[in-house]
């Protein structure tokens, strides 16, 4: 959400979103930034409304500045765009550290995520990825307007022209036990960003090869589509139950597995059941708090209009 648009930043806690990033960078104009860094404060608590988690998208060349308007109680995340060296993460933890102590936060409570979208980003990620403790999840852009201006190639096509750089960041985020933002690979070759259909079919497949961390959208008609996608169905959960059932039923036989219904169950099946399951779980929770929280704002809303 670019934060100099206040019909935007008022209304995204109806959104649903598990994350709303407010920006500083691409969708503010040059001659607005400065007053940009000035509604951050604001913007924070009032994306939060609705149960999402708080996050900055700053500026790669006024990072100081950017900080000092972006810290403050309630934010979750700094989103660093075009990171090319270990050190400037480092750089960006130095600040925060200093923000956190004088602001009242708790410290080491604001995350960073460096945002690899550069030839020279790629060849550093393991650096950048293991720079600070602030790095909790970890991937490379899927795509970009600046990373396809980077690497000279067309961002609209039917082949993924970003596999080596998202392979290379998964596999460095889990060397480091970070969490994995990634997605199959899904065609666009519209250059469409609020596609309901394509959001829904790529938070699925991402589901389904196992990922939890989605990256986001730039237009609200995505939100749905990305949270029905990433959790499981009833379906999934039902299938997962039954699974665990098979496995406990071989291992009180002492068998280590077996084909039953044209399935193999084994050790490896029982965990991606389980891990199903756990994330279902995760999935409702999350939902009955975002859920709770826009019922707690719309109350206090109509409470005010009534006074």
């Amino acid at each position: 959400m670019p934060v100099v648009t206040p019909r935007f930043i008022d209304h995204a806690w109806r959104r649903g979103c598990d994350f709303i990033v407010i920006d500083l960078e691409d969708s503010v104009p040059q001659h607005l930034k400065a007053h940009a860094r000035t509604l951050v404060k604001d913007a924070i608590d009032k994306v939060s409304r609705g149960g999402a988690e708080a996050f900055v998208r700053i500026n790669h060349d006024s990072v100081q500045a950017d900080l000092e308007g972006a810290v403050w109680p309630g934010l979750k995340r700094i989103k660093y765009p075009k990171t090319e060296y270990g050190q400037e993460v480092r750089g960006l933890d130095e600040i925060i550290t200093r923000l956190e102590h004088e602001r009242g936060i708790a410290p080491g409570s604001v995350e960073i995520d460096p945002g690899i979208e550069t030839a020279v980003g790629v060849v550093n990620i393991y650096e950048i990825a293991s720079a600070s403790p602030r790095v909790r999840e970890f991937g490379a852009s899927t795509g970009g307007y600046d990373f396809s201006r980077d690497l000279g190639v067309e961002m609209f096509v039917d082949f993924d022209q970003f596999i080596y750089s998202k392979g290379e960041a998964e596999l460095v985020a889990r060397a480091l036990g970070l969490g994995v933002r990634a997605a199959p690979f899904v065609a666009n070759t519209t250059g469409s960003v609020s596609d309901p259909n394509r959001a829904l079919n790529q938070a699925r497949a991402a589901r389904l090869c196992g990922f939890h961390l989605g990256g986001g959208g730039l237009n609200p008609a995505v939100v749905e589509g990305h949270n029905v996608g990433l959790t499981p169905t009833a379906e999934d959960i039902a299938d997962a139950r039954w699974v665990l059932e098979q496995h406990r039923a071989l291992a009180a036989k002492s068998e280590t597995w077996a084909e039953i219904d044209g399935r193999v169950i084994d050790d490896y099946e029982a965990e991606r059941a389980r891990d199903t399951l756990e994330w279902a779980d995760v999935c409702a929770q999350r939902d009955r708090e975002k859920s709770e929280a826009v019922a707690r704002t719309r109350a206090a809303m109509q409470a005010s209009q009534q006074q």
